[in-house]
């Protein structure tokens, strides 16, 4: 007989009961880390207490709003991908915790390293190596993750495609961390270069992950059109 879990649902297979947790408790934590640095990234928007107009100031500090344009879009991308890798989960253990903690301490880093991007400009080296090393931590944290629920048995839920997790897996483990380590190199001959890179992989994965977005969209609709067709 299969064990079952506290609310009668039964674990299919040999996994034990014992050390598995639903994932909601994990994902109402993460919901809440970022939260809570995107809420910093605003505090940071400061403009200096002077009789000059306010667009004067906002233009002269406008290394300031570009870098928490960035740091909001590196944050929003990384709570829809760590989303779309915690939203087919059906249980985790103590690995799962461990590596969404990763996840959540580099993220918790973002507001720190986009702040010397702000305050100490982008053509100082170290600012901008710092922040790609920030991206490339986070990008290494939440391929782990994907890994790792791919590798667990039974975390997945039965009926879900492994198609998403895969390429989040190979995106964000290889991909990604090879973008923020050139960025780096770059950050000590063209710190302007090594940003560019960094939005141009984002601009990138934006356009692809909406055309598979779509693709699937369109097979969505077409699945069932198709058995209608085919049953007449």
């Amino acid at each position: 007989m299969e064990p079952e879990v506290e609310d009668g649902s039964q674990l299919k297979g040999d996994a034990s009961v014992e050390g598995q947790f639903k994932p909601e408790r994990m994902n109402a934590l993460t919901d809440g880390v970022f939260a809570i640095v995107l809420t910093l990234l605003a505090l940071d928007l400061k403009l200096p207490e002077t009789d000059e107009s306010i667009l004067a100031l906002m233009r002269n500090d406008r290394r300031v709003f570009i870098a928490w344009l960035i740091s909001f879009l590196l944050i929003a991308r990384f709570w829809l991908v760590h989303h779309a890798v915690t939203a087919r989960l059906q249980q985790c253990h103590v690995g799962t915790l461990a590596l969404n903690f990763c996840v959540l301490g580099a993220v918790t880093l973002v507001p720190f390293s986009a702040d010397l991007i702000g305050t100490e400009r982008i053509a100082e080296p170290w600012s901008t190596i710092v922040f790609a090393g920030n991206v490339g931590l986070l990008s290494l944290s939440v391929g782990l993750l994907a890994r790792h629920v791919l590798r667990g048995p039974y975390l997945l839920h039965t009926d879900q495609s492994r198609t998403v997790l895969s390429r989040h897996r190979s995106h964000h483990l290889y991909v990604l961390p090879t973008v923020a380590t050139a960025s780096v190199l770059l950050a000590f001959v063209q710190p302007y270069l090594a940003v560019g890179v960094l939005l141009a992989e984002f601009v990138v994965f934006a356009a692809w992950s909406g055309w598979h977005f779509q693709t699937r969209s369109r097979l969505d609709r077409t699945g069932p059109l198709a058995s209608m067709e085919g049953s007449q």
